[in-house]
C-alpha cells in the first residue's frame, strides 16, 4: 500500500451494478489510477449475456470499455452468475477469472477457460486481483451444495485502504462472513425475499425451504439485521442490496422496512434492480495536494 506523503495510485473508484437478481448478475468497479489515463475495470459475476451487457453500458455506461477490463471475479457458479454465453469472449480476451477452487469445475462446465481460472482461498488470505490496486479475500458462506464466496475487496487509496464488502448467495451469515464484513467502508448485501411474500407465494414448499432454510438466501430482516450487528456500522458510507426477488419482494418494502428501523442508515441505501442499472457509486476520490506540497490537510497558517 501506498506510504504517507506518497500520493497514491488510485484517483477514482466507481462501482456500477448493472444487473442483480434471479434473471442474472453483474457489477463493475472501475478504477482509474494517477499514471495511466486508460481505466481499469473488474467484473464482479457475469451472470448476464455479452450482448446485454453490452446494450446496457451503450444505454447506461458508455465510458466503460470492455477492452479495458483486467479480471472477473464469480461468486459461485449459478448460471445466473456466470453465463455460458460468456465462453467465446472469454477465450478471446484472456481475462483471468477468479473463484474459490471448489466452484472451479463447475465453473470450467459452464465455459470459463480452465487455463484462465485462479484461485480465491478462504482463511484471511489476500489474492491479488490486479496487482498493486486492487485484492480480495474470501470466506464461503452456505448456499446450497457448494457454497458462495463472500468477497472483501482492499483497493490501494493511500495510507486508509479502501475496501468493500460483497455477500450475495448466502443462507445465512456465519461468523467467518461476518469477520470478513467487519469494517468495511461499503457493503453489496443481498436482501432477497420479504418472509410474508414468500410464505403467501405459490412455490412449491421444497423451494420454501430452500430458499429460506440456512443454505439459501437472507431476506430483508436478516440482511438489515446483519449490518446492525456490524458494531462499527456506522462508518458505511453506502450499502446496496442485492438479488431483490421479483416474486417475493418489492423496493417499497425494503425502504419502509430500513426507515422504520434502519438505524438513520437508509440515507445511504441503495436498491439494484434486475433491469435497470443503478447510478454509478463514487467509492473513492483522490484529493490532490500538489498545491498544498502534499500537506494532509490545506496550510491554513497564513489564514487572516
Amino acid at each position: 500500500m501506498s506510504g504517507t506523503g506518497t500520493p497514491p495510485p488510485v484517483t477514482t473508484v466507481d462501482l456500477r451494478v448493472i444487473a442483480s437478481g434471479s434473471g442474472g448478475n453483474l457489477s463493475i468497479l472501475s478504477i482509474r489510477r494517477r499514471d495511466d489515463p486508460r481505466p481499469v475495470h473488474v467484473c464482479i459475476d457475469l451472470g448476464i449475456g455479452p450482448r446485454t451487457l453490452a446494450r446496457r453500458l451503450d444505454a447506461h455506461a458508455p465510458d466503460i470499455d470492455l477492452d479495458h477490463v483486467r479480471a472477473v471475479v464469480v461468486t459461485h457458479p449459478d448460471t445466473d452468475h456466470i453465463r455460458p454465453t460468456w465462453r467465446r469472449s472469454l477465450e478471446s480476451r484472456g481475462w483471468p477469472v477468479f473463484a474459490a477452487p471448489s466452484h472451479h469445475a463447475a465453473l470450467a462446465r459452464h465455459g470459463v477457460p480452465g487455463r484462465q481460472l485462479l484461485p480465491l482461498t478462504d482463511g484471511g488470505r489476500r489474492a491479488p486481483v490486479v496487482k498493486g490496486l486492487l485484492d480480495v479475500t474470501i470466506a464461503l458462506g452456505p448456499h446450497d451444495d457448494h457454497g458462495s464466496a463472500v468477497l472483501r475487496f482492499g483497493l490501494d487509496t493511500g495510507p486508509v485502504p479502501k475496501t468493500i464488502g460483497w455477500a450475495t448467495d448466502i443462507g445465512r451469515v456465519t461468523p467467518q462472513v461476518r469477520d470478513l464484513l467487519a469494517g468495511c467502508d461499503f457493503i453489496g448485501l443481498e436482501s432477497n425475499y420479504d418472509p410474508v411474500l414468500q410464505a403467501r407465494s405459490s412455490r412449491p414448499p421444497f423451494l420454501k425451504e430452500r430458499i429460506t432454510g440456512g443454505h439459501g438466501h437472507l431476506s430483508n430482516h436478516e440482511a438489515m439485521e446483519t449490518v446492525h450487528s456490524m458494531t462499527d456500522h456506522d462508518r458505511l458510507e453506502a450499502i446496496v442490496l442485492l438479488h431483490l426477488s421479483r416474486e417475493c419482494n418489492d423496493p417499497e418494502i425494503v425502504r419502509r422496512l430500513w426507515n422504520d428501523r434502519g438505524s438513520g442508515l437508509a440515507a445511504r441505501l441503495h436498491i439494484a434492480a434486475q433491469d435497470v442499472p443503478l447510478d454509478s457509486i463514487r467509492i473513492f476520490e483522490s484529493i490532490d495536494h500538489d498545491t498544498a506540497g502534499l500537506l494532509p490537510y490545506p496550510d491554513l497558517t497564513s489564514a487572516s
